[in-house]
């Protein structure tokens, strides 16, 4: 059952171009972590060829990007809200799921707060994997509970808000979550709950319609889930669809492909034109270092993962 619907209002944009280089880091960090897509940079580029856009595009097939268009919308969120919700612009809305969260469990999760960071986490992800197997914090609302201890029940969530607290105080907090980037409606069923971690608090979604946030509560077996969904008309969506779009305009036809551009969006594709023959890992440094955060979110969010490239010996 949903309780009463709040809107969430975010905060002031001024930076596009650090607007920018979140949503295009975003659409490749996840070709580049995230291994259930079918076309995938790790998995895509034999090892014996460096990890680059051109090498990628290479070894795929002819409009490669079309066809897995929809799953990088759905698993390409959560990499997304990593930096959305550590921005100026998403701080507010953070703040609204941790506040809605603490109401429901009568905790302060604010309580001695240092600062924060937002992972994608779970073994679906390179980095994700990494994030729950060297990460060490207790779980939101399991006193006796830690990463270690429960990683069967985990291995598969899709984001966590990493809390550090200052020293003296109780051990650093994971509150974990799920994405649903194309169908939000999934969060308000109780099979849906049924299927996930019961260690998860909130749910986050794209609805179809709609241009406003909302912050919403649903009763499950397993406790109150706090869930916040973004129609699909709202902004920040809309412009993520439109930064795959040109991706997908880059590896079907060329990256010099003529483009017009709205402000703060040509300054960052020229870095992907820049970088189109580099390392991919490179690239994507480069853009993270473009995206603003506040000085709250100093725990960052997931390294890039690194694989290991065999020697060939002759």
């Amino acid at each position: 059952m949903t309780d009463v619907i709040k809107l969430i209002k975010p905060g002031i944009r001024d930076d596009f171009e650090s607007y920018w280089a979140m949503h295009f880091c975003s659409a490749l960090e996840a070709l580049y972590e995230h291994k259930q897509l079918q076309f995938n940079i790790q998995k895509s580029i034999p090892s014996q060829h460096p990890r680059t856009l051109a090498n990628f595009n290479a070894h795929t097939e002819l409009m490669f990007l079309a066809r897995i268009r929809n799953n990088l919308y759905n698993w390409g969120l959560q990499y997304f809200l990593c930096h959305y919700l550590m921005s100026p612009e998403g701080r507010p809305v953070f703040d609204a799921l941790m506040g809605e969260i603490s109401n429901n469990y009568d905790f302060d999760l604010k309580r001695n707060f240092n600062s924060y960071g937002v992972f994608v986490c779970g073994i679906d992800s390179y980095s994700g994997a990494h994030f729950i197997n060297t990460t060490d914090a207790a779980i939101f609302g399991y006193d006796q509970q830690t990463l270690a201890n429960v990683y069967e029940d985990i291995k598969y969530v899709d984001l966590c808000f990493l809390i550090k607290r200052n020293a003296g105080d109780t051990m650093n907090t994971v509150i974990f979550g799920e994405v649903e980037g194309n169908n939000a409606i999934k969060l308000n069923r109780e099979n849906f709950w049924n299927k996930k971690s019961s260690f998860c608090s909130f749910g986050i979604g794209v609805r179809k319609s709609g241009k406003d946030l909302e912050l919403a509560n649903y009763q499950t077996e397993t406790g109150i889930k706090t869930i916040l969904t973004l129609g699909s008309n709202f902004d920040v969506v809309e412009d993520y669809r439109i930064a795959i779009g040109i991706l997908e305009t880059f590896f079907s036809l060329s990256p010099q492909h003529r483009l017009q551009f709205v402000t703060g969006q040509k300054q960052i594709v020229e870095v992907i034109r820049y970088y189109w023959d580099k390392p991919i890992d490179q690239l994507i440094e480069a853009l993270r270092s473009k995206v603003s955060r506040v000085e709250a979110a100093s725990i960052g969010t997931n390294a890039l993962s690194v694989t290991s490239i065999p020697i060939i010996k002759t």
